[in-house]
């Protein structure tokens, strides 16, 4: 009892009822075989809900990773600021951003190709991205349930990435900017760990356009 209290408080905010019921008994299977290990209150969205894949052989609830979805709330002030910076990142590690503080910070892609070539690179990798996700170095699938393009307006480019299990979203931004430097952001809406996800996503993404010639790449993660 003790157990399955303590992994429903950290259900994502947004389930409740029934809902919150087959999730939090998930999580609770996946404990029990072994697949989750908690320290204290220390535990991560996606450090709990992708472990849940280990302990299907015992879980009836397993469909209910792929059918409940978890989104969250659309961050309502991403976008260019006056001053060509995106947004910064919140203290959880699950954010790099070029206008993060010393824990979050990432350093700028840069192109020597003009401006109009350096966004029809950019956005020829970001359509490309596999819908399927990609896997990462260490063996693991991650932005497994698609990603879309919501903008891509003179320079700037906003995209949502989105979990297999749970749906969860998250958000990356990059700006082309004149001077031959992209800013880029992307973050988790939710949670507090990502296991490295986002720092993947913008490795390959960066691996890709050096793959096109003109393109320095090095994030500095």
């Amino acid at each position: 009892p003790k157990r399955l209290a303590f992994i429903t408080a950290y259900t994502p905010k947004r389930t409740s009822g029934l809902a919150g019921t087959m999730l939090a008994l998930t999580i609770l299977a996946a404990t029990t075989a072994g697949a989750v290990k908690s320290n204290g209150l220390a535990v991560s969205r996606r450090s709990a809900f992708q472990a849940l894949g280990g302990a299907v052989a015992i879980n009836v609830f397993a469909p209910a990773a792929y059918a409940l979805k978890f989104p969250g709330e659309q961050p309502k002030d991403l976008g260019v600021r006056p001053d060509g910076s995106l947004k910064g990142c919140p203290s959880s590690p699950n954010c790099w951003s070029t206008s993060g503080d010393a824990q979050h910070i990432i350093k700028p892609l840069e192109y020597s190709k003009n401006k109009d070539a350096a966004i029809a690179d950019l956005v020829s990798v970001l359509k490309a991205y596999p819908q399927e996700g990609i896997t990462t170095a260490d063996g693991n699938l991650i932005d497994g349930g698609g990603n879309q393009i919501v903008s891509n307006d003179a320079g700037y480019v906003y995209m949502q990435f989105t979990s297999k299990r749970f749906g969860f979203v998250d958000d990356v931004e990059f700006s082309v900017q004149d001077g031959g430097q992209v800013k880029l952001r992307s973050a988790s809406r939710q949670g507090d760990s990502d296991l490295g996800v986002n720092g993947a996503r913008l490795k390959y993404i960066a691996a890709k356009l050096a793959e096109k010639g003109g393109w320095k790449t090095e994030l500095g993660i």
